[in-house]
């Protein structure tokens, strides 16, 4: 077996991070997907992170299991194209614009009068409409407006989280919600359209913590401090560690560990709801004891008193991590002698569908052209054609 997904195909027409990452994960769970950019405007993405060749890492690493057809959906010869790839297909992924759709022919009434069982996931950063909804959208744009950059506020500014995570948790949920329509399919035997707005993802995955003391409605409750609150790296002798105690138990763990077994019946820190309601004052008082262990000591007295923590890794140091090396985590990757990269394994482990252990590598553009307009019933000299008029691009 190939994955899961083995026999499921998909046409990716997305760009950058939301949409070629859901592909990606699609693909590494064994669906043929078909990535398709334009010969002369490609994906932005192949010119970001470090370049090697022709391509940028980031692009290497949200683009692999995916072959590469270079078509120009602008041009009108590009229809037969997209419809033929449509009617052979399950499902079509894009993070257009809302317009751009109905401008290429490719709107959800339009694509299924080719195929009716075919899924459309189309992703947008706010919505379908609204007064956002035709900005040219960013993941710090999200970060913004989901109030994510106000909860990494720091001494009252604002910041925002150092990686692109509105882009990658929308890729998977919509990785999720095209793997759900396809279950829905199995049992109607019918296709739909999916709108997925990275705001609306976001609020999602913001809510259950950050966004708690918004939750209950009317009088009977009172606000309390973030759960965030209690996540500060914990600076060590010799450099910082993550640490999370939140129950009793951990809590006298903790105590314990430090030799600071006095705090267990101070009051303020008796329960869970007043160590919440005194978080500032608690931490306090812990940062300072922990300073007086290095960090492989701490860790240690946490881990013989089952307390949660973990020696916060250098970004050059997460590779070489034992827990890393021990999972094998981190897969090479090679198309010849000069084309090698790492990039990890697809995260779900299959007891009986599993995934492959050698991920195709990352496609260039317009490598498999030519194959994929075989397999969709054009000919050599139709091919041709088409590359000649440049709908097409064939290396």
């Amino acid at each position: 077996m190939n994955g899961p997904l083995d026999g499921i195909k998909v046409i990716d027409l997305s760009t950058i991070v939301s949409g070629p990452l859901a592909g990606s994960l699609l693909g590494d769970q064994g669906a043929d997907v078909i990535k398709i950019e334009s010969p002369l405007r490609p994906d932005n993405a192949r010119f970001m992170g470090p370049i090697r060749g022709e391509s940028g890492a980031l692009f290497a690493a949200a683009n692999r299991s995916k072959r590469s057809l270079a078509l120009d959906l602008k041009k009108d010869g590009s229809k037969e194209i997209i419809y033929q790839l449509i009617k052979n297909s399950d499902v079509i992924i894009d993070n257009f614009r809302p317009g751009i759709l109905k401008k290429l022919g490719l709107e959800y009434e339009d694509v299924k009068k080719h195929n009716s069982k075919i899924i459309q996931l189309s992703i947008t950063g706010y919505g379908v409409d609204g007064p956002y909804s035709k900005r040219r959208v960013y993941d710090p744009l999200i970060q913004a407006t989901a109030g994510i950059a106000n909860a990494q506020s720091i001494d009252g500014n604002p910041k925002f989280v150092k990686t692109l995570m509105c882009d990658k948790i929308t890729s998977l949920t919509a990785a999720q919600s095209v793997t759900a329509a396809l279950y829905a399919r199995e049992k109607t035997n019918e296709g739909q359209k999916i709108n997925l707005s990275m705001l609306d993802t976001a609020l999602y995955f913001m809510w259950s913590d950050n966004m708690y003391n918004f939750t209950w409605l009317g009088d009977g409750w009172e606000p309390i401090p973030n759960i965030a609150d209690f996540y500060e790296p914990v600076k060590t002798k010799d450099g910082y560690i993550a640490l999370v105690a939140i129950n009793d138990s951990e809590f006298e763990g903790v105590c314990r560990a430090i030799d600071r077994e006095d705090l267990l019946t101070d009051e303020r820190f008796s329960t869970m709801q007043n160590r919440m309601m005194n978080v500032m004052e608690m931490q306090k008082i812990l940062l300072h004891s922990y300073t007086l262990f290095t960090s492989e000591e701490l860790v240690n007295r946490m881990d013989k008193n089952d307390v949660p923590s973990a020696i916060i890794n250098k970004l050059s140091d997460v590779i070489d991590d034992p827990q890393v090396q021990k999972n094998d985590s981190i897969r090479k990757l090679s198309k010849d002698d000069d084309n090698s990269m790492q990039s990890p394994r697809s995260p779900a482990q299959y007891s009986s569908t599993p995934c492959s252990d050698n991920p195709k590598f990352m496609p260039d553009l317009g490598e498999h052209s030519k194959e994929i307009l075989l397999e969709n019933g054009f000919s050599d000299e139709k091919i041709n054609e088409l590359a000649e008029n440049h709908i097409i691009a064939v290396r």
